[in-house]
C-alpha cells in the first residue's frame, strides 16, 4: 500500500493512501518527555486527523514508550471523541508495543473511546494484518 507522508515530528509521522483513505500514524515517544510536549504532539495529530478524515486509521505504538498520565489520558479522550464525531471514523487498527506500562496507557485511552464511540478498534503485532482488517 502506498502512503504520502503528510506530517512529521521528532515523535510522531503521519502518511496518508487517499484510495482507501487510511490514515497511518508512527509514534515514537521515549520514556520520559515533557507533557506539554506530548499534548502538542496529540494535537497535531488530530488536526491531521481532521484534515484528511480517514475512514480507518492504522497506528502503530511499538516505539511508543511514554506513559501518558491519567489526566492527559482525559484530556485526549475528550479530544478524540469529537474529531471522531465530526469525520466518520470508523475503524482504529493498532499496532501494539512491547513495553507493558505504555501498552496500559493506550489501553486506557481505547477503552475510553470505545465506550463514547460506534469504533471498531483492533489490536495486532504486523502491519500486514492490520492493513487487511482495515481494508475489510
Amino acid at each position: 500500500m502506498e502512503y504520502e507522508l503528510v506530517y512529521q515530528s521528532e515523535y510522531i509521522t503521519n502518511f496518508w493512501n487517499a484510495p482507501n483513505k487510511i490514515l497511518r500514524t508512527i509514534w515514537t515517544t521515549p520514556i520520559s518527555m515533557p507533557e506539554e510536549v506530548y499534548r502538542q504532539e496529540v494535537l497535531s495529530h488530530l488536526d491531521i486527523t481532521q484534515k484528511y478524515a480517514p475512514q480507518g486509521m492504522l497506528v502503530d505504538s511499538k516505539n511508543a514508550y511514554y506513559n501518558v498520565m491519567p489526566e492527559t489520558q482525559d484530556w485526549i479522550n475528550q479530544k478524540f471523541v469529537g474529531v471522531v464525531a465530526d469525520i466518520g471514523l470508523t475503524k482504529v487498527a493498532w499496532i501494539v508495543s512491547e513495553d507493558f506500562f505504555a501498552q496500559i496507557s493506550f489501553d486506557q485511552f481505547i477503552d475510553d473511546a470505545k465506550d463514547q464511540q460506534a469504533l471498531k478498534i483492533q489490536y495486532f503485532t504486523n502491519n500486514e494484518e492490520a492493513i487487511e482488517w482495515l481494508l475489510k
